[in-house]
């Protein structure tokens, strides 16, 4: 495997999913990119910003956390990033072939019920149309929260 695109948000989750990332990398040595998605198909603005302007602040919040995470976890590793704007599914697998990629990483939320109805799983719809291989890491690897 020479290239991993490790899909994370702007959620505290995306810390474990990034430090996993690198203990996984470790093994390979590969070039790594990280991706993050604004999706903002469900941003009211009242008028007060366009939606250009909604998702720069966005995609700047989500650059800010990629130059954290790299710093932190990836200080040694040259590592490209890809901030997007669209649907997190269509985007992660649209990057992920378009970058060649051999691996996709990503997290799970563990969102049950309504919220998961509402707002669906990036992670299940990547792994239902993915064409490459996965690694999913669940939310809850380095917590210590009980079941």
């Amino acid at each position: 495997m020479k290239k991993i695109l490790i899909a994370i948000d702007d959620s505290s989750d995306s810390d474990n999913i990034a430090s996993a990332g690198l203990e996984f990398c470790k093994q390979l040595n590969p070039t790594i990119a990280l991706i993050s998605v604004a999706d903002i198909s469900f941003v009211i603005t009242d008028g007060v910003a366009t939606s250009e302007e909604v998702a720069d602040m966005v995609k700047a919040g989500l650059k800010k956390n990629h130059e954290m995470l790299i710093d932190k976890h990836f200080p040694e590793h040259t590592v490209s990033t890809f901030i997007e704007v669209g649907k997190p599914d269509e985007m992660i697998l649209k990057v992920a072939d378009e970058w060649e990629a051999d691996l996709i990483i990503l997290g799970t939320h563990g969102r049950t019920g309504l919220s998961h109805i509402v707002l669906g799983s990036v992670a299940e719809k990547v792994i239902r149309h993915s064409t490459r291989p996965l690694l999913v890491i669940p939310n809850k690897i380095n917590s210590n929260e009980a079941d």
